[in-house]
C-alpha cells in the first residue's frame, strides 16, 4: 500500500489534478482496499481531491466503500452484475447471489443513491433469450426495491451492455464472438423487453465489438491490415466521432484476411493458437479444465480464499498471494 501512497502523492503534487482513479482489472477484490481509500481521503479530502471508484463489486461491502467516497464528490454508483441470470454468471464464475445483488443495491438506495448504473455484457458462453430476459427483471426488481423505500428522488437506473469479446489466455480463448447480425438482434430484443420509464439501456456499437472480437483473436496476418487501414486514413478510432469502419472493412478486404473465422469461428481444443507461444502463467490445462467447467455451470473457488486451483501462476512464476491481515473478508 506504501507504494500506491507514495505514487498518489506524487502525482498529486506533480499534476494539480482534483481526483484519484483507482483503476484496475478488480479494485475491490485488493484486500487493502478500505485502509487505502480511508487514508487517501485523509490526507486529501480537506484538499477537494476526490477517490474515484471503478465498477464495483456487488456487495454491501462495496457499497459501503462507495459509501466514504461521496464524503468529498458526489458521484454515480455503478455495480457490474455482468449477467442477469444466476446460470450465466456461473458460467463467468461471476460469484455473486441475487440476494446480494439486492442487499448491495437496497443499502445503496439507504444511503442516499437515486441513479445507479448497472454493467452487463451480452453474448456470453450459453446465453439465451431467457437470460437477456433476466437482465430486465433484475432492472425491474431493482426499481421495486428503490419504491418500497418511497425515496424522495427520482429514480434511474442505466443499463450498459456490452458486447463480449474472448481473449486469449482466458478460459473462453477457444469460443467465437457471436455474429454482428445476432449481436443486433439480441440488442433489440432488450430494447423491446423494457417498460419501466426509470430504466433507460445502453450498448456498445456493433462495428467497434466485431473489430474487437477480430483483433483480439487474430494472429501476425492482421498486422497489415492495420497498416492498411491507417494508410486509408484511420486515425483516432478510439474515439467514435473518428471511428471509420468502411476504412477497416476495406482494408480487411484488400488484405485477403476472413474476418469471420477470426472473430466468429469457435476453435477446437486441440489447434494451435496464435497467441500459444507466449507464456501467461496460466497453463492451458487448467484453461482447458475451466473451459469444461464453465460449460457444466460450474464455479470455480476465489484462490485467496479458498484452496488452489492449480492454474499455474504461483507455481511458475513463484507468486505469492499476499492478503491485508485485517481484511474480514
Amino acid at each position: 500500500m506504501e507504494t500506491l501512497l507514495n505514487q498518489a502523492k506524487i502525482l498529486i503534487q506533480s499534476t494539480g489534478y482534483d481526483e484519484i482513479s483507482l483503476i484496475s482489472l478488480s479494485s475491490m477484490d485488493y484486500s487493502q482496499i478500505e485502509s487505502l481509500v480511508d487514508t487517501l481521503l485523509h490526507d486529501y479530502g480537506c484538499q477537494g481531491v476526490g477517490v474515484a471508484l471503478p465498477s464495483l463489486r456487488v456487495d454491501s461491502f462495496s457499497v459501503d466503500i462507495a459509501e466514504k467516497v461521496q464524503q468529498v464528490r458526489k458521484s454515480g454508483l455503478t455495480l457490474a452484475p455482468e449477467a442477469g441470470s444466476q446460470r450465466l454468471r456461473n458460467i463467468i464464475n461471476k460469484r455473486v447471489s441475487e440476494s446480494q445483488i439486492m442487499e448491495a443495491v437496497s443499502g445503496a438506495f439507504d444511503a442516499g443513491w437515486s441513479s445507479l448504473k448497472l454493467y452487463f455484457m451480452l453474448g456470453l458462453p450459453g446465453e439465451t433469450d431467457a437470460d437477456l430476459a433476466e437482465i430486465v427483471r433484475l432492472a425491474e426488481r431493482i426499481a421495486g426495491v428503490y419504491r418500497q423505500k418511497k425515496r424522495q428522488g427520482r429514480l434511474r437506473i442505466s443499463i450498459s451492455v456490452s458486447t463480449f469479446v474472448p481473449k486469449p489466455h482466458t478460459p473462453f480463448q477457444w469460443m467465437g464472438q457471436i455474429s454482428p447480425e445476432e449481436i443486433r438482434r439480441r440488442q433489440q430484443l432488450l430494447r423491446s423487453m423494457i417498460r419501466d420509464r426509470a430504466i433507460e439501456l445502453s450498448t456498445h456499437d456493433v462495428n467497434t465489438s466485431d473489430l474487437e472480437a477480430l483483433f483480439s483473436r487474430g494472429d501476425r496476418r492482421l498486422s497489415a491490415v492495420i497498416e492498411r487501414a491507417h494508410e486509408l486514413g484511420a486515425r483516432f478510432d478510439g474515439w467514435t466521432e473518428h471511428f471509420r469502419f468502411d476504412l477497416w472493412k476495406r482494408a480487411i478486404e484488400e488484405c485477403g484476411v476472413d474476418h469471420r473465422y477470426y472473430a466468429n469461428h469457435t476453435k477446437e481444443i486441440t489447434e494451435v493458437l496464435p497467441w500459444e507461444h507466449l507464456d501467461s502463467g496460466v497453463r492451458k490445462e487448467w484453461l482447458v479444465e475451466q473451459w469444461d467447467l464453465a460449460l457444466k455451470e460450474l464455479e470455480t473457488d476465489d484462490c485467496r480464499f479458498g484452496p488452489c486451483s492449480l492454474c499455474g501462476v504461483c507455481m511458475d512464476y513463484g507468486v505469492q498471494n499476499l492478503l491485508d491481515k485485517e481484511s474480514n473478508r
